[in-house]
């Protein structure tokens, strides 16, 4: 049997964080909410996504056409985006070993995170699974580990926010948590994910253990 290793993408393996802030303060004028300052990262990286909105104001009512603009403009400029940490190393050993298998779970594009991987040379991945879900990231979870037929404890869910901790809690999968991404490590440590790694050399040393 194999393990299944499943990488959350934006903030885990994309680095997102700068992007996606200019890209809500560009469209902050047309929607009637306050710009997020350097100053207010750090805070917002401790808080959920509906706390988030709530801090910058954004009306319930203009909430649907703001997410949709907002996805829109960031899977434009995902393409052009760095990884956060050079994970090239460790997704090429996985890859290699035929105890293991990874896959890319996220809410892009296909198109755009195949773009991003070969322009960034981390084309080491057995699936990737894309697409959004009113029942939340669980329920895509729960879908690739009944395509793929695996053992749910052999599943591994290598995240960065909070709601990843729960999704993979939800669907009775391991999480492993990440501290470079989007969420404080006091943030993801609340949510008691069953790993938290601070390093690379950690996240390896719990995938390989």
């Amino acid at each position: 049997m194999s393990n299944t290793i499943i990488f959350d993408f934006d903030g885990t393996i994309a680095d997102t964080l700068n992007s996606v802030v200019k890209i809500v303060n560009d469209h902050a004028e047309h929607f009637g909410y306050k710009k997020v300052t350097k100053e207010d990262i750090p805070y917002l990286q401790g808080k959920k996504p509906r706390e988030i909105l709530s801090y910058l104001g954004i009306s319930i009512f203009k909430l649907p056409s703001w997410i949709k603009k907002i996805h829109s403009e960031i899977n434009k400029e995902i393409t052009n985006m760095t990884p956060t940490v050079n994970i090239s190393p460790l997704l090429s050993e996985l890859y290699h070993d035929e105890h293991f298998q990874i896959g890319i779970l996220t809410s892009n594009t296909q198109e755009n995170v195949k773009q991003f991987l070969d322009k960034n040379e981390l084309d080491f991945f057995d699936f990737i699974r894309t697409g959004k879900s009113v029942f939340g990231k669980s329920h895509i979870i729960n879908k690739i580990i009944k395509q793929r037929h695996v053992d749910k404890n052999e599943v591994f869910y290598v995240c960065d926010e909070v709601r990843d901790i729960e999704a993979a809690r939800k669907s009775g999968i391991k999480s492993i948590a990440v501290t470079w991404g989007y969420n404080t490590k006091d943030a993801l440590i609340k949510e008691n994910p069953d790993f938290l790694v601070n390093s690379l050399d950690e996240l390896r040393n719990v995938i390989i253990s």
